[in-house]
């Protein structure tokens, strides 16, 4: 089992092909946007209900203390005010005073209704009802104002009394804290991040070649180059040589090694831009992984050129043609990136080509 070379991480190539996603990450966004952002204003602004409405009352507290200083030790704090409104005691009585009022109520539907605060003074809590009437609010807290200043001011030994400074005679509706733009921007930040993450994963553990480098660095196999390339036709001259005596090798096996990439294909091709090369002694078989018998032939050919398909996952499939080659003693003598993108390619080593031209 050989263990092939690692290429290092290639910033500069992960950052074309992250340009080159960029209208899906921009889609992906896009769609994120109005899934999670829109989502949210559906269930915020069109759905969300019956209007609120919510009264406060504020009161002052006095306790049962001979100085100013003791009333932080005697006070009663926020949670032991609502539980006091939430009491069965303090609804009973509450619902006695909304009867005169015509106002039937559950004590689980008051509870829900009740709710107390308190401030950064000590001696001023305030309660707060809220319903989906403004009518019903007042009333409620017009009740709720009436036993806290009677029967439970009477009831907490700590109090000596209890007084309304500022009554909840008036219901004002409850605006909910809704934040669409705030939603829609954090929906396509996070949309953008993932999806971004997503592709660099897949980029960095990908077992892609989309660059001849890569076939050299990483197999080490003499790489002629794409179709395309400039100097194409000098590699093929230089790795299919002729041996002593002879003008260029008698007999050339192309070799794909993807099974749906066609030899017959790349042979024409290079034909026509290697001419000088190519010649009746060329041929071609089918893959090693679709035919394992073709060893046979490649053994008896002078010379074995490997014609890989650019793309993803082309890694593992071109290890294991290459592991089964080198067992059966078919040595490769080049190989040509077939089908590769040019525009890529040529994006990638324009920076090189301008710095080498800045040397000059």
């Amino acid at each position: 089992m050989r263990y092939y070379g690692k290429e290092p991480f290639d910033l500069k190539l992960t950052i074309l092909r992250m340009w080159y996603r960029l209208p899906v990450i921009v889609g992906v966004t896009i769609l994120g946007t109005l899934i999670f952002g829109g989502g949210y204003y559906v269930k915020n602004v069109l759905l969300r209900g019956p209007s609120l409405y919510e009264a406060v009352s504020v009161y002052r507290v006095d306790y049962d203390v001979q100085e100013e200083k003791d009333v932080g030790q005697v006070y009663i704090n926020q949670v032991s005010w609502t539980t006091y409104l939430h009491s069965g005691t303090f609804l009973e009585c509450l619902k006695k005073h909304l009867a005169e009022a015509g106002i039937t109520m559950s004590d689980q539907e008051l509870a829900d209704a009740l709710q107390a605060d308190l401030a950064s003074d000590l001696r001023m809590p305030s309660t707060i009802v809220t319903t989906d009437d403004p009518e019903k609010t007042t009333q409620i807290a017009a009740g709720v104002e009436a036993v806290m200043t009677g029967e439970l001011a009477s009831q907490i030994r700590e109090v000596t009394s209890i007084q309304v400074i500022d009554p909840g005679d008036t219901a004002r509706e409850v605006v909910p804290d809704v934040r669409v733009m705030r939603a829609l921007i954090l929906s396509a930040v996070l949309s953008c991040f993932f999806v971004t993450v997503f592709f660099l994963l897949k980029e960095t553990g990908d077992d892609s070649v989309w660059l001849p480098a890569s076939l050299r660095r990483r197999y080490g196999l003499n790489t002629a180059g794409t179709l395309s390339s400039k100097d194409l036709v000098e590699n093929m001259k230089y790795f299919f040589r002729a041996k002593e005596g002879e003008k260029k090798m008698s007999s050339v096996a192309v070799c794909p090694v993807q099974e749906k990439l066609n030899p017959e294909e790349v042979l024409e091709a290079l034909k026509t831009t290697c001419a000088e090369t190519t010649g009746e002694g060329w041929f071609t078989v089918p893959s090693p992984w679709e035919s394992p018998a073709v060893c046979e032939t490649l053994r008896e050919a002078d010379g074995i050129l490997l014609a890989v398909k650019a793309g993803s996952h082309v890694g593992k499939k071109l290890e294991y043609v290459l592991e089964y080659l080198e067992q059966q003693g078919c040595r490769v003598t080049a190989a040509i990136l077939w089908d590769a993108d040019e525009k890529l390619i040529g994006k990638y080593y324009l920076g090189k080509l301008r710095r080498e031209r800045k040397r000059k």
